[in-house]
């Protein structure tokens, strides 16, 4: 479980830099943004299915083909559409407020998978939302004050989908993960293949209907900022944070492996930090300290769950 805990940790951390980059990029709409990152994923990992294309193929059924359709779309490309429009929209800190509530949905969608108690698993999303929430608490008395503009309204309710949409994505790619019939790499490989071609298909509908969305006035500079920021994106943020969410998806029971997802709320906050060159105060300390309380007790109440039906088994 360790290293699950790990690799699940990992995909948060390059989940987070993908959460902040499309601040860095603003002047760019987040569909193209998302078309461009998910072609290059696309083309990345088909250079890597090569070598093991006649093994997969063999192996795909309908079924599978429809299942990676859905997940590419709930979980990359209109996920990220929606998540990218929240923090042009509403900023990273509104969005990464309510992106935080992923383990939430998913802990509540995916509760007949736990084998821990009620009561643990609400103290536990008890400790996550207190602390996303006193990470956030100026954007959330903005918001209580009704001083946002539309726009960050606008902003706030694309995160809320995103949230579905990625909840939705969490719980069916952990239950096709836990069948082995595929490794975590190969899945993520076939995922991004799928996610390349409707990313390939959805340009197409972008630039015969709305090219106005097309960022041909960039700057040279603004161009190879863009285009280095999708890169990152599509490898990193893609093939990589994949593979390693399947591997510890794959491990982890469903409604903890949900909960690792906080890792990339964190981490966004973490690096907007580091962009604004400034120290998290001691509400923001305290916040993450509570949020990762949570995420263990919810640990910690599953394993201890799992050692009398272990014992009872043997």
């Amino acid at each position: 479980m360790r290293t699950a805990i790990v690799q699940g940790g990992m995909a948060g951390a390059l989940w987070g830099a993908v959460i902040v980059a499309p601040s860095l990029i603003p002047d760019v709409h987040p569909v193209v943004i998302s078309c461009v990152r998910f072609l290059l994923y696309g083309l990345f990992a088909t250079l890597v299915a090569m070598p093991i294309a006649r093994s997969l193929i063999s192996r795909l059924t309908r079924q599978d083909q429809l299942l990676l359709l859905e997940l590419a779309l709930t979980g990359n490309l209109v996920y990220f559409i929606l998540l990218s429009a929240a923090v042009q929209y509403a900023g990273i800190a509104t969005a990464s407020l309510i992106n935080g509530l992923i383990p939430v949905a998913v802990m509540l969608m995916g509760r007949r998978f736990s084998q821990a108690s009620l009561r643990s698993m609400l103290t536990s999303l008890a400790l996550i939302i207190t602390g996303i929430i006193w990470i956030n608490l100026p954007a959330v008395m903005q918001a209580i004050r009704g001083e946002g503009s539309m726009r960050q309204v606008l902003g706030a309710a694309y995160a809320g989908l995103g949230v579905l949409s990625w909840s939705w994505f969490a719980l069916r790619n952990a239950h096709q993960l836990k069948t082995g019939r595929f490794s975590p790499r190969e899945w993520s490989t076939l995922l991004g293949i799928t996610t390349g071609f409707v990313a390939l298909l959805l340009t197409v509908m972008v630039v015969l209907t709305q090219p106005q969305l097309l960022p041909t006035n960039l700057a040279p500079g603004r161009l190879s900022t863009f285009m280095m920021t999708a890169l990152f994106m599509a490898i990193g943020g893609s093939w990589v944070a994949n593979a390693l969410w399947n591997a510890s998806a794959q491990r982890l029971p469903v409604s903890i492996g949900g909960q690792m997802i906080v890792f990339e709320t964190l981490c966004a906050l973490l690096y907007s930090y580091l962009l604004a060159r400034a120290l998290p105060g001691s509400m923001e300390v305290l916040g993450v300290l509570l949020v990762l309380g949570g995420v263990f007790w919810a640990i910690y109440s599953e394993a201890r769950s799992a050692i009398p039906r272990r014992l009872q088994v043997s």
